[in-house]
């Protein structure tokens, strides 16, 4: 028999060659493509956060500056000296001495209710008024610390300088020692102190990776920069991002549209002088940000295509040497498709694939002549047989078509059956779930899709621990799953349970869970009903809520302060560090109830629980027993000092005059203090009541101060 020869374009050893260079090249070129999207990544990111860095240690010298100046002028308000106001040669000496050891003062003054200087440093603007000042208006109060502003009296009083001068003001009220108000106490802190910081800090950068450096002013106002910016207002995307962020990295373009990688901070977040928030801006352009980046790509593009070079090459020849005998093979293949019958396949031994496929070849075609010669010998009583089996066929053909008309009408039966009890489980209020034997999702109605968040089809054939069991519980269902196999004994078989099931955006959603299993020829069918109870869980947290909280003034009650106590005292046992229990209440309170009504009383009780929140950390604990009784669980101490400094602190707070609706009124506290010691085995109760005879003890001393317990703790 004559075939036609099969011919084609390429030979197998062509298209097996360029598929090889092909994928070699492609290979190399993704690679070169990741390796040189993950560097300009890397680059960005590491520059992004360098600069991130330098605008950090601005903020933070900035920071730390401020708060020096704070409490400079805090003793310098301490002084006997200044607080007597009475000698102003004594009230300049000392100011002359401070401006000498912090040069950026450039004017420090006393005024006296009036608003005359009274004294100050080598004398300038004595006797001359300040009363329109706002420093002298808004710290007769209270401490004032003014924003970067031009001086006014003092431009042609001081020295003339390369810049026009510039101050931030901190001013604070002097009181005598007797209580009485004596004037105000000002500061100009000049504005060379924020540029001597930023030449220390960043100078160094600046001349090496050409940074700029600026300070901007909440309103997007330049106070220091390049100087063309300065006292002018930007709105970059960085300052924007600075007043939404306390610090961060971003590449913006600047005014003339060059990009630059831009980090910001923002200053004055965590201090107490909130009225300087400045945020600090350090940009660099991208091009000189990224040019090591730029010498890396290079380097990588010139060695990435001497690999793929060799590496082509390489399999080009590999792959001319695989396949040279399979052109030998199918030389002959070829020539036997023609007609020629002689030819015989030959065995190729050059590896064993093709040894292997040449000898079952060779034996095929032997095999094949042998197959023609007995066809022929059977082709004379084919016919006869094909008849007989004809006839055998079409009587197990009617068998079979009437077996498969029963079990059809059966199969429709059970589709009906399955169809109605789906359509009950797809319409049910609650979620239902069913999984085998390995905890695979087999069932999952509509009701699971909108409380767990997946879809049927995305929930099928997943293992049902790995989307709704919280993590910490998987090992543990894992556990209760095979001991249930192994036993037929399960905690949650036929119970009703409340769980926490993990949803598909990862929150953690309370039900009310209700689990059986059918026994089936395959193996066990768990199904489970599953309902949300977040109400129901909302309604038990807030009644216990209001069981643990003081109606009227949203502290712990006293049924909450006996339950956080003995948690403290155990924290401290584990750490361990000592803790402490303040106990006070309100000199004075039964007078003010009793003058402006229990209204009066009522706010004073609120006010007063606000002030001492404010005084404390958040670790700690404020909780009213009763009346006027407070306390305060201090934990973490390091020593007894700790625990008075805290106390001291809240009898400065309470200091301060209340301003009622009714009337402003002046009150205080006595305090005692008791400090548990987690060695010597304190009980909650001896605590407590060590804490409330150190309190009697400051009343009976005077009141408006703080005791501490001196005797020994008993266990």
């Amino acid at each position: 028999m004559s075939i036609k020869k099969i011919s084609s374009t390429l030979s197998l050893s062509s298209w097996v060659t360029l598929g090889v260079v092909l994928s070699v090249l492609i290979t190399t070129v993704s690679v070169l493509i990741l390796v040189d999207q993950f560097t300009r990544s890397y680059a960005r990111r590491e520059a992004e956060a360098r600069l991130n860095q330098l605008a950090w240690q601005m903020q933070d010298a900035l920071d730390r500056s401020m708060a020096e100046r704070y409490i400079d002028v805090k003793i310098l308000s301490q002084r006997p000296s200044v607080r007597e106001a009475k000698d102003p040669a004594r009230m300049r000496a000392v100011f002359n001495e401070l401006q000498k050891n912090v040069p950026n003062y450039a004017w420090i003054g006393f005024a006296t209710p009036d608003g005359n200087v009274f004294a100050a440093a080598n004398g300038i603007l004595e006797n001359q008024s300040v009363a329109q000042r706002p420093w002298f208006q808004q710290a007769q109060k209270e401490f004032f610390v003014g924003d970067y502003h031009p001086a006014v009296l003092l431009e042609k009083k001081l020295p003339v300088m390369n810049d026009p001068w510039r101050f931030v003001d901190i001013a604070t009220p002097i009181m005598s020692p007797d209580g009485q108000f004596q004037g105000v106490l000002g500061v100009h802190l000049s504005w060379s102190w924020a540029r001597d910081l930023a030449k220390k800090l960043l100078n160094p950068a600046n001349d090496r990776y050409d940074v700029e450096i600026m300070i901007v002013r909440e309103d997007g106002t330049v106070l220091l920069g390049p100087k063309e910016l300065e006292e002018k207002k930007i709105s970059t995307d960085s300052f924007k991002a600075s007043l939404r962020l306390p610090s961060g990295s971003l590449r913006e373009l600047s005014e003339t549209g060059e990009p630059y990688l831009t980090g910001f901070a923002r200053t004055g977040l965590n201090s107490e002088y909130t009225e300087m928030k400045w945020t600090v801006l350090v940009r660099q352009p991208e091009q000189v940000a990224m040019s090591g980046f730029k010498e890396l790509e290079r380097q990588v593009l010139f060695v990435g295509c001497l690999v793929g070079l060799a590496l082509m090459l390489l399999a080009f020849f590999l792959t001319r040497r695989l396949v040279s005998p399979m052109n030998a093979l199918s030389a002959a293949l070829e020539r036997r498709a023609t007609g020629a019958q002689d030819v015989h396949i030959p065995i190729v031994s050059t590896y064993y694939e093709i040894q292997l496929l040449s000898s079952t070849l060779s034996a095929m075609v032997q095999r094949e002549e042998n197959y023609l010669r007995e066809v022929r010998s059977l082709n004379e009583g084919l016919e006869q047989r094909v008849e007989d089996r004809t006839s055998r066929l079409h009587e197990t053909a009617i068998a079979l078509q009437q077996s498969l008309d029963s079990q059809r009408e059966n199969q429709i039966k059970l589709e009906e059956s399955e169809n109605e009890l789906r359509a009950i489980l797809e319409n049910a209020h609650d979620a239902f779930i069913a999984i085998d034997e390995d905890g695979m999702v087999v069932e999952w109605n509509r009701q699971a899709e909108q409380l767990l968040g997946w879809s049927r089809k995305e929930a099928y054939g997943h293992e049902l621990a790995e989307m709704i069991v919280p993590p910490e519980q998987r090992e543990m269902h894992r556990r209760g799953m095979k001991h249930f196999l192994s036993t037929g004994e399960g905690v949650v078989i036929n119970n009703r349970i409340e769980i926490n099931a993990l949803r598909r955006d990862g929150k953690e959603l309370p039900v009310e869970m209700t689990v059986g299993y059918v026994q089936r020829r395959t193996g066990h069918l768990f199904i489970a009903f599953l309902h949300d109870i977040t109400d129901r869980q909302a309604f038990r947290h807030s009644l216990q809520e209001m069981a643990l909280t003081d109606i009227l003034t949203g502290l712990p009650n006293r049924r909450a302060f006996t339950q956080k106590l003995p948690e403290a005292m155990a924290r401290a046992i584990r750490e361990p560090q000592q803790m402490g229990l303040l106990f006070m209440d309100i000199d004075g309170f039964k007078g003010v109830n009793d003058k402006y009504g229990h209204e009066a009383g009522d706010e004073l009780l609120v006010q007063f629980a606000e002030r001492l929140i404010d005084s404390v950390r958040e670790v700690d604990t404020v909780a009213r027993l009763a009346g006027d009784e407070f306390t305060v669980i201090l934990e973490r101490l390091h020593t007894i000092a700790d625990a008075m400094a805290v106390a001291d602190k809240i009898l400065l707070t309470m200091r301060r005059p209340f301003i009622l609706k009714a009337a402003t009124v002046n009150v205080s506290s006595s305090i005692g203090v008791a400090i548990y010691d987690p060695n010597q085995h304190t009980t909650q109760d001896s605590l407590v009541a060590h804490a409330d005879k150190a309190m009697y003890a400051a009343k009976k001393a005077g009141k408006n101060r703080v005791e501490w317990s001196t005797e020994e703790n008993t266990a």
